[in-house]
C-alpha cells in the first residue's frame, strides 16, 4: 500500500513538474533566499529571546538555546524565576512537570537534529514530492511533502517569496510569519503552534536572535 501511495504521489509530482517547478527547485530556492546553502551549513548555534503567548492575557519571557548537533534548552521566566521547560545535552533529556513543580528526566524524548530536514534532505533519506498548491492566509503556496519511511512532513512555501509559511506533521502544525534577516540568515519572528490531538496552541514571538554565539557548556549541565 505504501508503495502504491508513493507511486501515485510521484506521478502527481511529474504532472506538476511539466507545468512549473519541481519540489527540488522549490526547496533549493527557499534555502537560497533565506541565506544560501553555505550559510545554513555553517550555522552551528543560536540563542532566541522573546515570549511565549498562551492566551489573550497570559504570556511569559522565554529563552531558547540550540547548538549543533542536537543540544537544546528552553527556559521560561515567571516573575523573574527561570524554569527549564525542556532540554537535551546529548545524553540526557529533561522536562518540567507542572503537576509536581519539579524537573524530571524525559525518558521518551527523541533527539532532533539542529538542521532542518530540508537541508540536504536527499542524504537524510527523504523523498521530496510536490503535491499541489494551497492558500495559507494571504499566501498562495506550493505544497511539498518530505517522505521517509512512515515519517511525513508537509511544507507550504510562498509562491512569490519562497518563504516557508507553514509546516505540519502528525503531531503539530507550525505557521510562520514576520520574517527578519539576522546576519545572513532569515528567521520567522513569529511562530504559531497547534498541537494535534489535545486542541492546544501557543505562539512564540521572538524579539532577538543571536546567530552562532558561543554557548557555555555549563548551560547543558543537567
Amino acid at each position: 500500500m505504501k508503495t502504491l501511495i508513493l507511486t501515485i504521489l510521484t506521478t502527481i509530482n511529474i504532472v506538476f513538474s511539466l507545468h512549473g517547478q519541481t519540489a527540488d527547485q522549490i526547496i533549493n530556492k527557499h534555502l537560497e533566499v533565506t541565506g544560501g546553502l553555505t550559510a545554513w551549513k555553517t550555522f552551528n548555534s543560536v540563542i532566541l529571546n522573546g515570549e511565549i503567548v498562551l492566551g489573550k492575557e497570559e504570556s511569559y519571557k522565554i529563552k531558547i538555546l540550540q547548538q549543533r548537533p542536537n543540544l537544546n534548552k528552553t527556559t521560561m521566566y515567571i516573575q523573574d524565576r527561570g524554569i527549564i521547560l525542556n532540554g537535551y545535552n546529548g545524553k540526557k533529556a529533561i522536562k518540567f512537570n507542572f503537576t509536581t513543580n519539579q524537573i524530571e528526566e524525559d525518558l521518551e524524548y527523541i533527539p532532533e537534529s539542529f538542521d532542518s530536514d530540508l537541508l540536504e534532505y536527499n542524504s537524510k533519506g527523504f523523498q521530496a514530492i510536490l503535491i499541489g498548491t494551497e492558500k495559507i492566509g494571504n499566501s498562495d503556496c506550493f505544497k511539498v511533502k518530505l517522505i521517509k519511511n512512515t515519517n511525513t512532513i508537509t511544507y507550504f512555501f510562498d509562491k512569490n517569496t519562497y518563504q516557508l509559511i507553514r509546516e505540519s506533521n502528525p503531531q503539530e502544525i507550525k505557521t510562520y510569519s514576520d520574517f527578519t534577516k539576522v546576519s545572513t540568515l532569515t528567521f520567522p519572528m513569529k511562530t504559531e503552534v497547534q498541537i494535534i490531538g489535545d486542541n492546544s496552541n501557543f505562539t512564540l514571538v521572538i524579539d532577538k536572535v543571536q546567530v552562532n554565539p558561543v554557548i557555555s557548556p555549563k548551560e547543558f549541565n543537567f
